[in-house]
């Protein structure tokens, strides 16, 4: 039960940001050294949490998640210094009731969905090339609850929240059991968010590549896209995007 607790906690007590790209509103000018990327990410499950998800980059020798690149001289300095290794996707550039938009400043490189909320996509997930200059957008992120089939997916809700302290505690069955997340990627679409005329270039991903790696941030394990991505187990070749191919949608203005 305590276990279940924590796992729970972390839901709501998102990480901070491990790189410094999380940016509030477009850039006046693009950095012609930096990547930018654009994505709209719903609420887990539909539900009452957001979904989150974290970027790495990949390192191709390694074969595994990229070491940070350490500070000038190799001394930390006071505060520490912004890592270029990991992204974490939980302080949004635009917020509305049911989906958030998010605008990122990163390195160039070959970069890897390594998790989202509590799952590390170790077991694996999908690369995506940033050339410097460019802005890549992602698209829409629908992050779920993955499950074994013939079982109900158990999702948290206020309602569900609000008994389980009125009875004293998160306890018993008012918890969900832990359950890894997975993901599905779709291109924009008119309906959805708009990117801003700043990013009006945006490009969708072109998804380069299925790689596995370590499981660095501490939780469930999982792949990209869940249940149907594994062998046997629905589409023999997984690719992060589901539904029809759309044009980008137009700037906002």
């Amino acid at each position: 039960m305590i276990r279940r607790w924590l796992l729970l906690l972390a839901l709501f007590t998102a990480a901070p940001a491990l790189a410094d790209g999380l940016l509030k509103k477009p850039p006046t000018t693009l950095d012609p050294a930096k990547a930018y990327v654009v994505v709209e990410i719903g609420r887990l499950d539909g539900a009452l949490l957001f979904g989150t998800l974290t970027l790495a980059r990949y390192d191709t020798e390694k074969q595994d998640i990229a070491v940070a690149t350490p500070p000038p001289g190799g001394k930390i300095p006071k505060g520490g210094w912004p890592l270029d290794n990991r992204l974490i996707l939980n302080k949004a550039s635009v917020k509305e009731k049911n989906r958030q938009l998010f605008y990122v400043e990163m390195q160039p490189g070959l970069w890897v969905v390594e998790g989202a909320n509590d799952t590390a996509f170790a077991l694996g997930s999908s690369t995506f090339e940033l050339a410097a200059g460019s802005v890549t957008d992602l698209g829409v992120a629908n992050v779920y609850t993955d499950f074994p089939e013939g079982e109900k997916r158990d999702v948290l809700t206020t309602g569900r929240l609000m008994k389980g302290a009125l009875m004293g505690g998160l306890f018993g069955s008012v918890v969900p059991k832990p359950m890894p997340r997975a993901v599905d990627f779709r291109a924009r679409t008119a309906t959805d968010m708009p990117v801003p005329a700043a990013f009006a270039g945006a490009a969708p991903v072109a998804w380069t590549g299925q790689v596995e790696f370590g499981n660095h941030l501490g939780g469930l394990v999982n792949r990209m896209g869940g249940i149907k991505s594994r062998p046997g187990q629905g589409s023999a070749s997984p690719s992060p995007v589901t539904g029809e191919s759309a044009a980008p949608a137009p700037p906002a203005n």
